[in-house]
């Protein structure tokens, strides 16, 4: 009977994950890309403005329809579809932080970026939490 009571418990890595991806990820790459829109110059801002957008979309579908009260409408399924894109397995949800991520890489790239040490944070936060997707994954 142990086997059956341990069937509908959580994994915790997996409820850490889906927090992770759920309230911080794309948060704390945007929050770093906008202060790398202040201190770069040229193409790494523009790139590191690009990841802001994209962020700030994402940020925006997964709470404007709820706190709007129009999450069964149209607008609300499009969010949906925005949060819900998958990077290989289709629902997954994963297309819109590795979107954020690479621009935010791109920016480190280009010409004009200061501050290398965002990209460090980056590095340590990607690693993280792609680290967990595979590990859920496996």
């Amino acid at each position: 009977m142990s086997n059956f009571s341990t069937l509908f418990e959580p994994n915790n890595t997996i409820l850490t994950f889906l927090m992770i991806k759920t309230f911080f990820f794309i948060e704390v790459i945007g929050a770093l890309a906008l202060l790398r829109i202040f201190v770069a110059k040229g193409p790494s801002r523009l790139a590191a403005l690009a990841t802001v957008v994209i962020a700030f979309i994402g940020i925006a579908a997964k709470y404007v329809p709820p706190i709007a009260g129009i999450s069964g409408t149209e607008v609300g399924r499009m969010a949906s579809l925005i949060l819900n894109q998958g990077v290989f397995n289709a629902g997954s949800g994963m297309a819109l932080p590795v979107l954020v991520s690479l621009l935010f890489a791109l920016s480190y790239r280009l010409q004009g970026r200061k501050w290398w040490r965002l990209d460090h944070l980056h590095l340590l936060c990607a690693l993280g939490f792609f680290g967990l997707w595979v590990y859920t994954l496996i």
